[in-house]
């Protein structure tokens, strides 16, 4: 072997391992770089479940709308309290679902009834409404859709939307209503029952008939 065929070995193998260094150095930059992503990934998770366990804890864990609506709907409710003079009521319904959201002793009802000294104590299973909103805590019965009422003084109203202060033994409504009494029929486009029914107020538009002798029921 010469001494040129020798220094062109020497210089052929100091090339390869140039050339495999290198590629050594490159692929641990890229193992590198893919560990920084890793771990980049992972401490992402980990702040996202963090923050989630936070937002849990901070809210109560309150269980999922569905749930809570399902386990709360009640078929036949019963609801009985007292006024402010010492006189029982009960409301009663189809159904009831009771309101979530932090509102307490709202329930939304389905045809209630009420059995109370201020209606006709005849009929208490009558159904008031198409639907109705019991507030225990103001007790008040909120009724919409066919509304029919009918005071334990012998007046009748109809009307679309009608609230009864339990508490306070009155009823009100602020759309039009036609009322039937024992003097005759009206028709307004408010009214206010107090007093036991004994006293009614009406607002708007109050037009009358009155009876000429009680077999003559005409409408206004």
């Amino acid at each position: 072997m010469t001494a040129i065929t020798a220094h062109s070995q020497t210089s052929t193998l100091g090339a390869r391992r140039s050339r495999s260094l290198a590629a050594a150095r490159r692929r641990s930059r890229v193992v590198q770089g893919l560990r920084v992503i890793l771990l980049t990934l992972i401490l992402a998770v980990a702040i996202n479940a963090g923050l989630q366990l936070i937002q849990q804890s901070l809210s109560g864990g309150r269980a999922a709308p569905a749930e809570t609506t399902g386990s709360q709907r009640i078929v036949n409710p019963r609801f009985v309290g007292r006024d402010e003079g010492g006189a029982p009521f009960v409301v009663t319904a189809d159904s009831a679902v009771r309101r979530q959201g932090g509102v307490n002793g709202v329930a939304d009802l389905e045809r209630p009834t009420l059995d109370y000294e201020l209606l006709d104590a005849t009929d208490a299973s009558q159904v008031l409404a198409d639907t109705g909103v019991f507030d225990d805590a103001a007790q008040s019965l909120d009724l919409v859709g066919n509304v029919s009422l009918t005071t334990r003084s012998g007046y009748q109203f109809d009307t679309e939307a009608a609230l009864i202060r339990l508490s306070e033994g009155e009823i009100s409504g602020q759309v039009p209503v036609v009322g039937n009494g024992p003097w005759g029929i009206i028709r307004a486009n408010s009214f206010q029952v107090y007093d036991d029914g004994e006293r009614i107020v009406l607002s708007g538009d109050v037009r009358t008939r009155l009876y000429m002798n009680t077999s003559e029921e005409t409408q206004p």
